[in-house]
């Protein structure tokens, strides 16, 4: 199959179906202990406090059984994303392996009296992901085969977390995609694909599109990764503050930049008359026209869908800024023509 078809069957499988991730750059904290849900609810940006283990029918609604979230610093600049699924005596942490050592570590600076004990374990360890509409369909295949689940939406476009015994990850992987009968088309998602797809359902990657030097609401990520009705949690303060009484002073939004060309990594963002407001993050072609969909920043006051500036030169509209959420295809906005 040429990549081109191959990157048609993964989208329709993403918008009608389900894509199913392995994640290998995911490595696995465990936590284990009495207090385990409710320290760990201290540290992390998404609301544990309702979650329950998955129920064993495998059918909720979503977030159920676990979370997506960010673990931020006392300044409430991220430091890292954390993708959790409860089990019925232990909760699974997955984080990017390069910023696992770390995160443990900051974990155990806040286990003070607590009953609750911390362990890497990401040998023992494998994450899948499923992206799309049926995703949540997959988790009693998932869970038959091994793996522990939950419901939970990172794209915007519905979506289950699994984490199985290292041993039992082929057998998962294979149950999800055999389910493709009951749940529509369900295909594994290429990396290459998966880069493409992800901009233009407008997910970020953290190394990528944002890092360690970016609060959640400059990253966008406020929507799908904060609690602002949660208790106290490490760095809750500054971000509160921020999106209360505040506001970021740069935005991550998604744009339409005319013609077929590349856009420049790290390419200029300007307005109309030249002046400089952010620059791109990351861009891939546009399958349904003649123009690039790309990731950047832009000043907090010209972040607005349908706002026109000028990427590298050309034409180009914010096709999808903060308060319009994750996921879906991208808008066809106007993009001014103006020299």
């Amino acid at each position: 199959m040429n990549p081109t078809d191959e990157l048609d069957e993964q989208r329709r499988a993403l918008r009608e179906g389900a894509l199913v991730q392995v994640v290998n750059e995911l490595g696995t904290l465990v936590v284990t202990g009495s207090d385990r849900q409710t320290w760990l609810n201290g540290l992390v940006t998404c609301d544990l406090a309702p979650q329950k283990p998955l129920p064993a029918s495998g059918k909720a609604a979503p977030p159920a059984g676990g979370a997506y979230g960010l673990n931020v610093v006392k300044t409430g600049k991220i430091f890292a994303e954390v993708w959790i699924v409860l089990a019925d005596d232990r909760i699974y942490v997955g984080a990017r392996r390069d910023r696992l050592a770390q995160l443990a570590e900051t974990f155990e600076r806040y286990l003070i009296m607590e009953d609750a004990e911390l362990r890497d374990v990401s040998d023992e360890h494998a994450w899948i992901l499923a992206h799309g509409p049926r995703a949540a369909d997959l988790a009693p295949a998932g869970r038959a085969a091994g793996a522990e689940a939950a419901i939970v939406d990172w794209t915007g476009l519905g979506g289950a977390l699994f984490v199985a015994p290292r041993q039992a990850e082929g057998a998962v992987v294979a149950a999800l995609l055999g389910a493709a009968g009951e749940a529509g088309p369900v295909l594994p998602a290429t990396e290459a694909a998966w880069e493409v797809l992800r901009v233009e359902s407008n997910v970020p990657r953290f190394g990528v599109d944002f890092d360690d030097q970016n609060f959640p609401q400059e990253a966008s990520l406020e929507e799908r990764a904060v609690s602002f009705n949660k208790g106290c949690y490490l760095g809750q303060e500054t971000v509160f503050m921020l999106q209360m009484r505040g506001h970021a002073k740069k935005r991550l939004v998604q744009l339409a930049v005319e013609g077929e060309d590349d856009v420049p990594a790290g390419a200029e963002i300007a307005l109309p008359d030249g002046a400089a407001v952010g620059e791109v993050t990351s861009r891939v072609k546009d399958p349904a026209g003649q123009r690039v969909i790309a990731l950047g920043y832009v000043k907090y006051k010209h972040a607005a869908t349908g706002a026109e500036l000028r990427v590298a030169g050309r034409p180009a509209a914010i096709v999808r800024a903060p308060g319009a959420g994750p996921g879906g295809a991208p808008a066809q906005g106007k993009i001014s023509r103006s020299p």
